[in-house]
């Protein structure tokens, strides 16, 4: 199917990346981006190709996050990475385009009005494609008679309101302060993510399918019975596998030995090995089940002990969990702990 970039509902910066590009006279660029975007590159490639000079590599597997911007791959002198704000460090360059979403958010602003007339202090959320959107709403609900509230982002992002996977801090940080958050992002997966995180209620604004839904407690509460599974798992089993994942933005190898010395002293009679892997795959999940492991538990991305249980033949849980599953207690509205 031919993809076209004018009929895109996101903003990829072309001027920015080919000023990039051309300043620092790079010949061999590679392009990554988050998975939903990865059928824009091969234009995007011909284009700055056209415009510089520069030879484009796809990067074809789609990264998840910022922190899964490292690359093994050769032969390129600098990324340009779309979809995500960036944290972490690399031996080489990268140009971080957050793919800013063109869809006109403010067309949802009276169905969101309608949907917080219970609601007076709102905490207000959004992916990075949506957070532009989120100063015209502060305003449009503050002339409704609402009070808006925005949290400052915790250190994987970098816009008030802003959240990713595995960083909600921006609205934790407000939780006790409002009535319930309202999010705007594609998909479900950042307002699961926001509900498994706050203790209020949320308002999931979905731009692309022009949707305003209140994520239901049945959802929150499928996935904390999967976590407490996971919990009560670890506690009973007599073979746990300690995961550390190598990439650079997820890589812990020291929460993984002070986890290794804690499990063996709350568990003796067990047996505690430690794993390295750069990617949590199907088969390196099996491969640990048929050695006899009855959970894993791992120190990467928090997101694969409440988004993976599905494809996972055994179960997963997060590492930093454990000191509270141990020290506290399975908590049974929140399955373990919050997500952050």
């Amino acid at each position: 199917m031919q993809v076209s970039l004018a009929e895109s509902p996101y903003d990829f910066e072309l001027d920015r990346v080919i000023d990039w590009v051309r300043r620092n006279n790079f010949k061999k660029v590679l392009l990554q981006s988050a998975p939903g975007l990865i059928r824009y590159l091969p234009e995007i490639g011909g284009y700055i190709k056209q415009m510089t000079g520069a030879d484009t590599i796809v990067d074809g597997r789609g990264r998840f996050g910022a922190c899964d911007v490292y690359t093994n791959l050769t032969g390129f002198e600098a990324v340009v990475h779309f979809g995500h704000t960036g944290f972490i460090n690399t031996s080489y360059p990268i140009l971080y385009i957050p793919a800013f979403s063109n869809i006109d958010a403010s067309k949802l602003f009276l169905k969101i009005l309608d949907a917080l007339s219970n609601m007076e202090k709102v905490g207000l959320s959004a992916s990075v494609q949506h957070i532009k959107t989120i100063p015209s709403l502060y305003e449009y609900l503050a002339r409704n008679g609402k009070k808006p509230f925005m949290g400052q982002p915790g250190k994987r992002c970098l816009y008030p309101g802003q959240v990713v996977g595995c960083d909600y801090l921006s609205a934790i940080r407000i939780d006790s302060k409002v009535d319930c958050h309202v999010i705007i992002a594609g998909g479900e997966f950042h307002a699961i993510g926001l509900a498994l995180s706050v203790f209020k209620p949320v308002l999931h604004v979905e731009p692309y399918a022009g949707s305003v839904e209140w994520v239901s407690k049945s959802k929150v509460d499928r996935v904390n019975r999967v976590r407490g599974f996971a919990a009560l798992t670890l506690q009973s089993a007599k073979k746990v596998a300690l995961v550390d994942i190598s990439l650079p933005g997820q890589h812990t190898s020291s929460l993984i030995e002070k986890l290794e010395v804690f499990l063996r002293h709350v568990k003796p009679s067990s047996q505690v090995n430690s794993f390295t892997t750069e990617l949590l795959t199907d088969q390196f999940l099996l491969g640990l089940k048929e050695l006899g492991y009855e959970v894993v538990v791992t120190a990467g991305c928090t997101r694969f002990a409440t988004d993976d249980f599905d494809r996972s033949p055994i179960p997963i849980f997060e590492a930093r969990e454990v000191y509270g599953l141990y020290l506290k207690g399975l908590n049974v509205d929140k399955g373990v702990f919050i997500l952050q």
